[in-house]
């Protein structure tokens, strides 16, 4: 269980990988950058919502993120946004993206090592 002080840490990362990924998305159509590093930090900005509203382990946390991560993904499979229309179907494209990637997988997974490297050093 994390402990009330330390989830204030979360809280923080968590309004700036927002801020970052906002940013990303209304500022880049395309390249790298909104490609695949926003991924990255997606995955990295649901794991520190999950522990700053949450006294979830780190184990619980990591499985937790994966697990939406992985449904996000598996949703674009199978188009999940054909469902909504107008200024609905541009929000759910912005959230569930719009097509299934196997490099977003990598990215995700890149993105739980970088979480899980972070939490060992933090300690």
């Amino acid at each position: 269980m994390i402990p009330r002080a330390k989830r204030l840490y979360y809280v923080i990362g968590f309004v700036i990988l927002f801020g970052v990924e906002a940013a990303i998305a209304m500022h880049l159509k395309g390249g790298f950058i909104r490609s695949y590093l926003g991924d990255l930090l997606a995955v990295i900005l649901i794991y520190t919502l999950i522990m700053s509203c949450s006294r979830l382990s780190v184990k619980t946390g990591l499985v937790l993120t994966a697990s939406i991560a992985l449904l996000v993904e598996l949703l674009q499979l199978i188009d999940l946004t054909q469902f909504f229309e107008g200024t609905y179907k541009q929000v759910a494209t912005l959230v569930f993206g719009s097509h299934f990637s196997w490099l977003d997988l990598l990215m995700y997974a890149l993105g739980m090592l970088v979480v899980y490297g972070l939490e060992r050093v933090k300690g």
